[in-house]
C-alpha cells in the first residue's frame, strides 16, 4: 500500500514538475491580455502561446504534449474572445507543422531559430486568417493578425530566453523529484 501511494505521490509529483511550461505560458497568456493601453490599441499584444508552443515543441516536445496545446488554446480562445475551438485548431495545426519539422529547427541558435519561429509563425498567422474567413464567412482584412505576428515575431527572442532558462531549470534538477 505505502509502494502504491509512494508511487502515486512521484507521479503526482512529476507531472506537476513537467506541467510548469504549460503554467508558464497560461501565466504570461493572462498577464498579456491584462488591457494596459500602452500603445492606445494601435499595437496589438504578441502571441506569447505561438512562441511558447514553438520554443517548447523544437526543445522538448515531452513538456508541452498535445493535451496542453489544447487548452493553451482554449484559453486563448476564452481570453480573445473569438469562437470556442479557434485558436485551438490554429495552435494544434501550428504545434504539428512545427513537430513535423522539428528535424530542420533542432539545434538552431540565434538568427537560425529566430528564422525557424517567422516560418512558423507566417504558417499560424495565415491559417489563422483564412481560418477566420470560413468560420465568418466574409472578407477580413489580414492587417490586425498580421501586425500581432510581427510583433511575437520581433518579441519571440526574449520569449525563448525565459523559455531556456525555465528549460535548464527543469532538466537540471535532482533526480529525487
Amino acid at each position: 500500500m505505502i509502494e502504491t501511494a509512494h508511487a502515486a505521490y512521484m507521479w503526482t509529483v512529476q507531472f506537476c514538475w513537467r506541467s510548469l511550461p504549460f503554467a508558464i505560458t497560461i501565466v504570461f497568456m493572462l498577464v498579456s491580455g491584462i488591457p494596459l493601453n500602452l500603445f492606445h490599441d494601435a499595437v496589438p499584444v504578441a502571441n506569447v502561446a505561438l512562441a511558447s508552443l514553438f520554443f517548447w515543441a523544437i526543445n522538448g516536445p515531452s513538456f508541452l504534449p498535445p493535451w496542453a496545446v489544447f487548452l493553451m488554446g482554449a484559453a486563448q480562445d476564452l481570453l480573445s474572445g473569438t469562437p470556442l475551438g479557434f485558436w485551438v485548431l490554429v495552435y494544434l495545426a501550428t504545434y504539428g507543422f512545427t513537430l513535423t519539422q522539428r528535424v530542420f529547427f533542432r539545434g538552431r541558435t540565434g538568427i537560425g531559430a529566430w528564422l525557424g519561429f517567422a516560418l512558423v509563425a507566417a504558417f499560424a498567422t495565415v491559417f489563422a486568417w483564412l481560418l477566420a474567413m470560413v468560420l465568418f464567412e466574409r472578407w477580413l482584412p489580414p492587417g490586425e493578425l498580421l501586425l500581432q505576428g510581427l510583433v511575437t515575431l520581433a518579441l519571440y527572442p526574449l520569449f525563448a530566453r525565459v523559455f531556456a532558462w525555465f528549460r535548464r531549470l527543469l532538466t537540471t534538477v535532482p533526480e529525487g523529484v
